[in-house]
C-alpha cells in the first residue's frame, strides 16, 4: 500500500477529535440532537484548521443510520458511528449522498447550473444529500447569482456547506442566508500536543522544544505543521539517535534563524557595538536566510519585548522557558517607546527594500540604524540634546 502523509492519515473522523474548534462542533452537535439543522452553512477561517473535515464529519453524521434510529444515542454521543451503511459508504469514497464541489476549478455559471439541477434529485440512501463547495469565494459574481435562488428555497433534502479562507469575498446576499461559523487559528500548544501524539504512534523519538518550533513555523494551520512534521521525519531518518527529531535538525532544514540571533540584534544595540550588528547581517546574507523574513522575525522579537513590558509576564510569549527568561531579563534595557520606534522603522524598511538595488548595503544600513534610534530615544528621554540636533541648533 502506498504512502499515506500525515495530514490524510490522522485527519479526525469524529467531532471531538477536532483540534480547538469546540465552538463550532457543540453547535453542530447540539443542532443534530435538537432537530434543528439548517439548510446552508459558511465555515471560514485560516487555511489547515479543520474546516473541510469538519464540513465531512457534519455530512457524514447527517446520514448516520445510528443516530437517526437511536434516540438515546444522539443525545449522549451524537457522533458519526462509522459502521453503518452509509458511513462505510463515506469512508470509501462511494457514497452518493455527499458531494464535494472545487469552486476554484468549477466557478462558471454552467458548473452552478449543473449543481441546481442535481440538487433536485432527492437521496437514494439516507435523509439528505449534502453539497460541500470548497474554496466557494472563487465563485464569479454570475455564479454567485445564479445559486441564489436554490440557497434561498433549497428542496428539503439539501444542505449547502460552503468553506473559504476569505469570508469578506462572499457576497453578503449568499453569507445572510446561511448560518456562519469563524474557524480560529489553532493555539500553539494544542499544535505542540496533537503533533507529540503522532509522535507517539509513530514511535518517533522528539524534543519538545522541536515541536513547538513547527508549531510556530505553522502559524495556527494544523495541517501546515503535518506537512513540516512529515518533512522533518524524512530530514532525521539518518539521525545517529534512531531518527530522533531535535530542535537543531528542524532548525536546519526550516533555515530557520534562531532567538539567539535575534538577541544579538538588541545586545548589539543595548552595547551600541556597530561592529556586532555587522556580523549579525553577515551571518544572515552568508547563510542564505531572507533578508525579508529576518525583519519579519525581528519585529516578532521587539513585540514579545514589548508584551513584557507591558504585562509585566512572559505568558503571551510562545517560547522555551529559558528563552521567555531572558526576555524578562533584557526587556528593561529598553523603554517601551524605544522598541515602538525600532518596529516602526523596520515596518519602514521592509517595504523599501522591496524597491532597493543595492539590497545588502541597505539591510546592513538598517540594522546599523536601529543602534542609532534607541541611542537618540534614551538621550531625548535623559533631556540630553543628540549630536545631531546639536549641529543644527548651532547652526542657525
Amino acid at each position: 500500500m502506498s504512502y499515506q502523509v500525515i495530514a490524510r492519515k490522522y485527519r479526525p473522523a469524529k467531532f471531538s477529535d477536532i483540534t480547538a474548534q469546540g465552538h463550532v462542533t457543540r453547535t453542530i452537535q447540539n443542532s443534530l440532537r435538537m432537530g434543528r439543522v439548517g439548510h446552508g452553512y459558511i465555515f471560514s477561517g485560516l487555511r489547515g484548521v479543520g474546516k473541510t473535515t469538519a464540513a465531512r464529519i457534519f455530512a457524514k453524521a447527517l446520514n448516520c443510520q445510528k443516530l437517526m434510529d437511536d434516540p438515546e444515542y444522539l443525545q449522549q454521543v451524537t457522533e458519526p458511528c462509522g459502521e453503518c451503511e452509509s458511513c462505510r459508504d463515506f469512508d470509501s469514497g462511494i457514497s452518493l449522498n455527499i458531494s464535494e464541489f472545487d469552486a476554484a476549478s468549477n466557478n462558471s455559471v454552467d458548473d452552478i447550473r449543473t449543481l441546481r439541477e442535481n440538487v433536485r434529485y432527492g437521496p437514494q440512501k439516507g435523509k439528505y444529500r449534502v453539497y460541500i463547495i470548497d474554496e466557494v469565494h472563487m465563485l464569479s459574481i454570475a455564479a454567485f447569482n445564479a445559486f441564489l435562488k436554490t440557497l434561498e428555497e433549497p428542496p428539503p433534502h439539501a444542505i449547502f456547506i460552503f468553506a473559504t479562507t476569505e469570508l469578506h469575498k462572499i457576497p453578503a446576499t449568499i453569507s445572510s442566508r446561511c448560518q456562519r461559523f469563524n474557524f480560529k487559528r489553532i493555539p500553539l500548544e494544542d499544535i505542540q500536543k496533537q503533533l507529540q501524539s503522532v509522535c507517539d504512534a509513530e514511535h518517533i523519538t522528539v524534543e519538545g522544544d522541536a515541536l513547538q518550533l513547527i508549531g510556530r513555523k505553522a502559524q495556527g494551520s494544523m495541517r501546515d505543521a503535518q506537512s513540516i512534521l512529515d518533512q522533518v521525519i524524512a530530514f532525521s531518518a539518518e539521525n545517529d539517535h534512531e531518527g530522533a527529531i531535535s530542535y537543531q535538525g528542524v532548525a536546519d532544514l526550516l533555515n530557520y534563524i534562531d532567538d539567539d540571533t535575534m538577541f544579538d540584534v538588541t545586545d548589539a544595540v543595548v552595547a551600541q557595538n556597530p561592529a556586532k550588528m555587522l556580523d549579525v547581517a553577515q551571518f544572515v546574507i552568508k547563510n542564505g536566510y531572507d533578508e525579508q523574513d529576518f525583519l519579519e522575525k525581528l519585529v516578532e522579537h521587539l513585540r514579545n519585548f514589548l508584551v513584557v513590558q507591558n504585562l509585566s509576564s512572559t505568558r503571551l510569549v510562545e517560547r522555551p522557558d529559558a528563552v521567555r527568561e531572558r526576555y524578562q531579563r533584557d526587556a528593561g534595557n529598553f523603554s517601551p517607546f524605544a522598541v515602538m520606534q525600532m518596529v516602526d522603522f523596520i515596518m519602514q524598511t521592509q517595504k523599501e527594500l522591496k524597491f532597493q538595488f543595492e539590497y545588502q548595503f541597505r539591510f546592513e544600513l538598517a540594522l546599523l540604524k536601529l543602534i542609532d534610534i534607541v541611542h537618540s530615544v534614551s538621550a531625548e528621554a535623559a533631556g540630553v540634546t543628540p549630536p545631531q540636533k546639536k549641529k543644527r541648533l548651532t547652526s542657525h
